[in-house]
């Protein structure tokens, strides 16, 4: 499983979206609990916007210190890190993610996983992607 399949592991910690799991039978039966809790309106879908509100509280839940930026440390703590994509994520080098670099980083994971490109993530594609 890919490392960058991160999201269902922060996200379960927070009731968000995705989860790294060591199966992927797991990380299927993590889609359909933590599904629902992203999906704001209820419409079965999960559109960038509910996702980028999501990854802003995963941000601040991985913010353990509450200095208002994420170390690969507060990372690491609740998810896997992929150092190469965190480093590329990290826009100004400063050892440290804001806000804006993390919910940029996540958005490429978004697409990522929206395989018909339509913007919003069904469960399907949720599953699908965390099986790679």
């Amino acid at each position: 499983m890919r490392a960058g399949a991160s999201l269902f592991l922060s996200s379960l910690a927070v009731g968000c979206l995705l989860t790294l799991a060591t199966a992927p039978q797991a990380g299927a039966q993590a889609a359909k609990q933590s599904f629902p809790t992203s999906d704001l309106d209820k419409d079965g879908k999960i559109d960038r916007a509910e996702y980028q509100r999501r990854m802003v509280e995963v941000f601040y839940f991985a913010d353990r210190n509450k200095d208002g930026v994420v170390t690969i440390e507060e990372i690491a703590a609740i998810e896997t890190v992929d150092e190469k994509a965190f480093k590329a994520a990290d826009r100004d080098g400063n050892g440290k993610l804001s806000v804006n670099e993390f919910v940029a980083y996540r958005v490429i994971q978004f697409d990522e996983a929206d395989t018909n490109k339509d913007g919003v993530l069904t469960i399907e594609e949720v599953e699908a992607w965390e099986k790679r």
